[in-house]
């Protein structure tokens, strides 16, 4: 599930990297961090591709030196990670594509980020995680059937249905697509089409990235013991 997030951020650079590099405005110059217009532009198309959301330019801004000083960090205090990081973008890519230091130094960010977020979902995230996700929604409105989907029954709302949650979680584990519960001792098919499946995957990676925050900033901007 969270692999697909990399390859939206691919397909973009495929965009950025059609186009010709230049010069642009300078709208940030301190402690040895620049960034230009066109960077914060970069920045913002990649991180709509990435979250989905649109961000305005005092946030993107913000973001973008929190990067740029994540990397130089890494730079000084884990080069051996960095470089297999930059390995596995190259080998994607081709370093001989990158001519935007912004947007290398972005998907560096975003995949060292990427590594705690894939170690906690698949190492860490147990089923009350999941509850604390369904838990964000105001509803979790989803079709019932009683022959695999081929009819719907009703929309039931299943926020709070420890049935689904469990079935959900199981199917997390092991890319399963089946999801059958009770109710009034019926057993249904829970219909989830793949635009409802994203929804909650999208809000899973949300809850995972404030779970490992603390965690990140600690590898991002402690000196590693070698």
């Amino acid at each position: 599930m969270v692999y697909k997030e990399l390859n939206k951020l691919i397909l973009i650079l495929i965009f950025f990297l059609s186009k010709n590099i230049l010069y642009a405005n300078i709208i940030y110059d301190k402690s040895n961090v620049i960034i230009s217009e066109l960077d914060l532009n970069y920045y913002k198309e990649m991180h709509y591709e990435k979250y989905d959301e649109n961000i305005n330019n005092s946030k993107a801004l913000k973001n973008l030196v929190i990067i740029k000083n994540v990397i130089s960090s890494l730079k000084k205090n884990n080069q051996d990670f960095l470089k297999k990081i930059d390995e596995s973008i190259y080998s994607e890519i081709g370093k001989e594509n990158i001519n935007s230091d912004v947007v290398l130094d972005t998907m560096r960010f975003f995949r060292t980020k990427n590594e705690f977020i894939y170690d906690y979902y698949y190492n860490n995230f147990q089923i009350n995680d999941l509850e604390n996700v369904f838990g964000t929604f105001d509803n979790i409105k989803l079709p019932i059937s009683e022959n695999n989907c081929l009819t719907i029954v009703k929309l039931v709302d299943l926020k709070n249905n420890t049935e689904f949650s469990s079935e959900f979680f199981k199917s997390m584990k092991s890319e399963e697509k089946t999801y059958e519960i009770s109710i009034d001792n019926n057993k249904y098919n829970v219909c989830i089409n793949q635009r409802n499946k994203e929804i909650i995957e999208k809000q899973i990676l949300k809850y995972i990235e404030l779970k490992i925050q603390r965690n990140f900033e600690k590898f991002a901007y402690e000196k590693q013991i070698k």
